[in-house]
């Protein structure tokens, strides 16, 4: 009984050991998988981020050839009216309204732009085309092709191509944060069962050493 006694004492307290060391694992995980929680909130990324005017003019190529692929699609007759549904409810600055009135076609391209954009961003993508167009307009006499009209048709496609496209990076870098959240989460909350096992393991180890001398009393 001695030598049970004492190998059922060692084994014991291995086990003791290796779950305080599993415990202490344990925990600084869970501190690490906060602190990971709540790095995102300090490094943000912006939904709608935000597209100058002057990033946009500096990207438009400098040829009228270069130019054509990019223009065409407002070339065409359309419709009378502005009939842009995407637009409804919201404000379009001057400049932009200018240009829409006088070019109908352009109206079904610019509410397909609206379509690709989220409901919440769409004014400030109305307001930021509108500088867009007013600065394109006064750029155009310095442009190597005098045809302003065709210059500021670029301006607006280039910049809904660079608009709708840091929109959806930034959504793909957005819904790849959340998914890292929830990873984190769950393993945070796997974490806090372990933890909690182990505590109970380390109760009832320590109950055991702490009655063990009672127990072998009352056998002899």
């Amino acid at each position: 009984m001695k030598i049970a006694d004492r190998l059922e004492r060692h084994l014991l307290g291995m086990a003791h050991m290796l779950c305080l060391v599993a415990l202490v694992a344990a925990v600084v995980a869970m501190t690490a998988l906060m602190f990971a929680l709540a790095a995102p909130e300090k490094a943000g990324v912006a939904a709608d981020p935000p597209v100058t005017a002057t990033d946009v003019l500096a990207s438009i190529p400098g040829s009228e050839a270069a130019n054509d692929a990019i223009s065409t699609e407002s070339a065409n007759d359309g419709a009378s009216g502005m009939h842009i549904q995407a637009a409804a409810g919201l404000v379009i600055p001057a400049p932009l309204r200018q240009v829409l009135s006088g070019d109908n076609a352009s109206q079904p391209l610019f509410d397909a732009w609206l379509g690709s954009v989220p409901l919440s961003d769409r004014q400030q993508f109305i307001d930021e085309l509108s500088g867009v167009v007013a600065r394109a307009d006064q750029h155009a006499a310095a442009w190597e092709w005098d045809d302003r009209e065709r210059y500021v048709a670029a301006a607006m496609n280039q910049y809904a191509h660079l608009k709708i496209e840091r929109i959806a990076s930034a959504e793909t870098v957005i819904e790849a944060a959340r998914n890292r959240i929830g990873q984190f989460r769950t393993s945070l909350g796997t974490l806090l069962g372990v933890a909690g096992f182990l505590t109970l393991l380390l109760v009832l180890m320590s109950i055991e050493r702490n009655t063990r001398h009672l127990r072998i009393e009352r056998e002899v």
